[in-house]
């Protein structure tokens, strides 16, 4: 199965998978170091928003997409300003990459994060689910989720 991540981190999809990655996606300095050790001749295309890395992704498809955006803006441990954080908005970003490979042939897409991103004031696990299917409107369960 060929895999591609974003917000890579250390690569523990990749060992989840047993696979080496078609591409990683990952800015911090030690997590990148990781990647590059284990997977020496697989590209890190750095900051997964921009339009080369768009580009390389959709050229590239994975049949797994996989991702776990930040999670400090919904973390209990954190602030939760949610999707008025720019680390939360992310997510959101997540989803378009994931509209643009599903058109360009990947299958299955994984998206990880905490459970406080369940509990959020604006609904942002209903506005990923949304997004992620192309709805209108946030989903929600009994208003909530």
């Amino acid at each position: 199965m060929r895999l591609g991540t974003v917000c890579s981190g250390i690569g523990a999809p990749e060992i989840a998978f047993d696979t080496k990655p078609l591409w990683v996606s990952e800015i911090e300095k030690f997590p990148s170091a990781v990647l590059a050790h284990h997977y020496p001749d697989v590209p890190n295309l750095g900051d997964f928003t921009t339009d080369e890395a768009i580009e390389h992704m959709v050229s590239n498809p994975p049949d797994v997409f996989v991702g776990g955006t930040p999670c400090q803006a919904f973390s209990v441990a954190g602030k939760r300003q949610s999707l008025d954080d720019d680390r939360g908005n992310l997510t959101l970003v997540f989803t378009e990459v994931w509209h643009l490979l599903r058109a360009a042939g990947t299958k299955y897409c994984v998206w990880e994060n905490v459970p406080g991103v369940l509990s959020t004031k604006d609904n942002a696990f209903g506005c990923f689910l949304a997004s992620m299917v192309g709805a209108e409107h946030p989903l929600t369960v009994d208003g909530r989720w």
